[in-house]
């Protein structure tokens, strides 16, 4: 009965996450037609595409090396196996629907002796960096930036201090975990008990893994890691611009990866489609650039990063000893496994 349940959940949730990648993509498309998108895209120079495949190996290889300083309290693993790993979520993660990829790393930190709950925990910091460094990045650009208006100057400047505030709070919870786990139980007694006790070990696992925060230099390096990932992803998307001949400041570039962060961090249809256009095409608009343009870029992008993702994904499957079957779903209910 419990499978069965969570089967149909599953299927409802896919079912809203497809629905929602259909509705993003027909806002993407709406008033483009055909012809239009077809001429869209005989504007791209290839030329550019080469340098930015190199530059996604090697935001996967740090990616991968950072998530390795993260497991470090929890688990120790090769560099290759981490590569692997990454490689591996990364093909899930155009393949599954309703964002399942994001289960792919903790199931296969279970074949190499962690919990499948901490493993979540791990990725949730991982989750945690990556989020601050990219509104760091995009704040840094902003307060820095002559050519905008004084009030974005303004907004990155707060995006900067938010996320000091941030950190000093994360910092506070590690020096009075106690009296932070005693208000969290209170919190937590006003929900159903399995609830509160799933959600105590998942609370429990994060503040774990920001343990790494108590070492000042590790916790500045996987932020550093974290910066420079986002910058890298923002220099491909930069390159992307100027094959399109679009010739625009590198705020563009960083505007388009937090709108794309958010939009395919919501339920939807495998690989992303539809919240991966809309996001691009009005990151774009913002900046007045044509729709035509702006469509045709995010359909080109999406689908280098779908080819990229599952190529890396499917190398590292034929040349690693992690293996899937169907307890990558039915594993993944008992977050104490």
């Amino acid at each position: 009965m419990a499978i069965s349940t969570a089967n149909n959940k599953r299927l409802l949730l896919m079912i809203v996450g497809t629905s929602l990648g259909l509705i993003f993509l027909y806002l993407a498309f709406r008033d483009v037609s055909w012809n239009d998108f077809v001429n869209g895209l005989k504007q791209i120079d290839p030329v550019y595409l080469l340098p930015s495949a190199l530059l996604m190996i090697a935001i996967q290889f740090i990616r991968a090396v950072r998530f390795g300083l993260i497991l470090n309290p929890l688990c120790r693993m090769r560099t290759k196996d981490l590569w692997d790993m990454l490689n591996l979520w990364a093909g899930a993660s155009m393949i599954l629907p309703i964002r399942l990829g994001e289960l792919v790393r903790p199931y296969l930190l279970r074949q190499r002796g962690a919990t499948f709950s901490s493993g979540v925990g791990a990725v949730m910091v991982e989750r945690f960096f990556d989020l601050s460094g990219l509104l760091f990045l995009l704040g840094i650009v902003l307060w820095t930036n002559p050519q905008v208006p004084a009030f974005y100057s303004y907004l990155g400047l707060g995006l900067v201090g938010a996320l000091a505030v941030g950190y000093s709070m994360v910092l506070l919870i590690l020096t009075r975990r106690e009296a932070f786990q005693t208000k969290l139980d209170r919190i937590l007694s006003l929900f159903p008990e399995r609830a509160a006790r799933f959600l105590s070990r998942i609370i429990k696992l994060v503040i774990d893994g920001f343990g790494i925060m108590a070492s000042f230099r590790q916790a500045l390096i996987i932020f550093a890691f974290s910066v420079l990932i986002w910058i890298l992803f923002s220099c491909v998307t930069y390159l992307f611009l100027l094959s399109f001949s679009v010739k625009a400041p590198f705020l563009v570039a960083v505007t388009i990866q937090v709108f794309i962060c958010f939009g395919v961090a919501l339920p939807s249809a495998p690989g992303f489609v539809g919240t991966f256009h809309a996001a691009g095409r009005y990151a774009l608009a913002l900046f007045g650039i044509q729709t035509v343009v702006a469509i045709s870029f995010a359909t080109v992008y999406h689908l280098f990063a779908l080819v990229m993702s599952l190529a890396l994904g499917l190398a590292s499957y034929l040349t690693c000893s992690f293996r899937f079957d169907q307890s990558l779903f039915s594993g993944s209910s008992d977050p104490s496994q």
